[in-house]
């Protein structure tokens, strides 16, 4: 077992970011109806992938987003700047 920095314990390879462990990392009320029972659903979303779910057990896919561009360039400047990321060539 590893420990993190929180004092957690994961088998080796978990970080505790998983959509298992964390749970969805976006979260909202849908206008769609489920499937199965007509009922209301929640929108869920992790790493991108986003999909619509029921309590009943129903669940549809609503496709990946694509990453925001703004946020991806700020990203890896923030990586460059800290030195994580840095260009072949470049100190």
């Amino acid at each position: 077992m590893t420990r993190n920095i929180f004092g957690w314990s994961y088998p080796p390879g978990v970080t505790g970011n998983e959509y298992a462990i964390a749970g969805p990392d976006y979260e909202e009320e849908s206008d769609v109806l489920c499937g199965d029972c007509g009922g209301e659903t929640m929108e869920l979303g992790y790493d991108r992938d986003r999909w619509v779910a029921c309590d009943c057990g129903w669940q549809a896919d609503l496709g990946r987003l694509e990453p925001d561009p703004d946020r991806v360039y700020d990203e890896m400047r923030d990586r460059m700047m800290l030195g994580i990321d840095v260009p072949d060539g470049a100190e």
